[in-house]
């Protein structure tokens, strides 16, 4: 035999020789991994280097079905916290941030319920206070007088209209209880707003000359109760605004003809404040300013409160989202398929 030939024979020989001392150990080492519960089983040679090449996974991932090991569905965590806040944080096994999202819900919703409630408490109580004391026929009596004296200022511009014709039926309404009106009584007032308001878009302030900027709203709308407290013109209609009884009715024209000094109800005093509108009128402003914000308040703690829905929704979903990536990528650890290969160069 040729010297080289018996090299290469050598060589595998020495090969074989490994491969035979490798398939020895493999046995043990399949048998430990597929059955180790099963005594006297037997294996083939390719079962056992199955075994090895595609060992089995030491737990299933999927066949665990906790929160850990389970897919998370991306909408419903979401639907969840979109209608309760925390619901999907919970669905995700987020516990804490499924507290502080419920805890946060809680606390929006107890302040819009107390800021809502009082709001409305304040709103029926001025409104109960505007029935009661600021009367449109007052007011109509006011603007009578007003007209004469504006007519009667020299120099002034003459304000031609017909006074204001205050019908019996009006005067005999019920002014404190509005719910309580037949439809004949409704017209009647809505007639005496009506003439109000043909006679405010003619007369004016006297110490400015400027136009009225405002006319009495019907009887019951929002802004009929912001009006009555909001702007001077409408201080003679309170009930403690100062006015004279002149034949049963209010006046501020005295038995001589004279115009008293409320007459003006924009006259300022020495120190810049109006000189006769009464307390009343600033009272009820103070009240309707207070329920209003009390509303405002809760009106944005609705908007606080969508918002707090949507951010736990889109929190809820990126959470889901996180867990399934992560769970993916243990799951990638699984599905590689390892294989050992020997590379013996001469």
């Amino acid at each position: 035999m040729r010297p080289l030939q018996s090299k290469r024979v050598a060589v595998g020989l020495a090969a074989a020789s490994c491969v035979v001392a490798a398939l020895a150990v493999v046995p043990k080492a399949a048998a430990h991994q597929v059955a180790p519960s099963v005594p006297g089983q037997s294996f083939t040679q390719r079962e056992l280097l199955t075994a090895l090449k595609y060992p089995p996974p030491l737990a299933d991932p999927q066949a665990a079905g906790s929160v850990a090991t389970r897919r998370q569905s991306i909408p419903l965590a979401f639907g969840l916290s979109a209608v309760l806040p925390g619901a999907g944080q919970f669905y995700n096994g987020h516990w804490i941030k499924a507290s502080a999202a419920a805890a946060l819900e809680a606390g929006i919703v107890v302040a819009w319920a107390s800021w809502w409630s009082q709001g409305h408490s304040g709103r029926d109580e001025y409104q109960a206070t505007a029935h009661q004391y600021w009367s449109p026929v007052r007011y109509a009596l006011w603007l009578n007088d007003y007209v004469t004296y504006l007519n009667s200022k020299p120099g002034a511009v003459p304000v031609s209209v017909d006074p204001i014709t205050i019908d019996e039926r009006v005067r005999s309404v019920n002014l404190s209880d509005p719910a309580g009106w037949t439809h004949a009584e409704q017209l009647a007032v809505r007639r005496l707003i009506l003439q109000i308001r043909s006679i405010e878009t003619q007369v004016y302030h006297s110490a400015t000359g400027a136009r009225f900027s405002h006319q009495l709203p019907f009887f019951g709308e929002q802004q009929y109760y912001e009006l009555v407290g909001k702007y001077f013109q409408f201080a003679p209609g309170w009930s403690d605004y100062h006015y004279l009884i002149i034949n049963g009715q209010a006046s501020w024209i005295d038995d001589s003809g004279q115009f008293i000094d409320s007459i003006d109800p924009e006259e300022a005093a020495p120190d810049g404040s109006k000189a006769h509108v009464s307390a009343r009128f600033f009272a009820y402003a103070e009240a309707h300013g207070t329920a209003n914000d009390h509303l405002r308040r809760a009106s944005r703690m609705t908007l606080v409160l969508v918002a707090n829905h949507l951010v736990a929704a889109i929190e809820a979903a990126i959470g889901a989202k996180l867990h399934n990536d992560r769970l993916q990528a243990r799951l990638s650890l699984y599905d590689t398929e390892p294989m050992l290969t020997m590379r013996v160069t001469f």
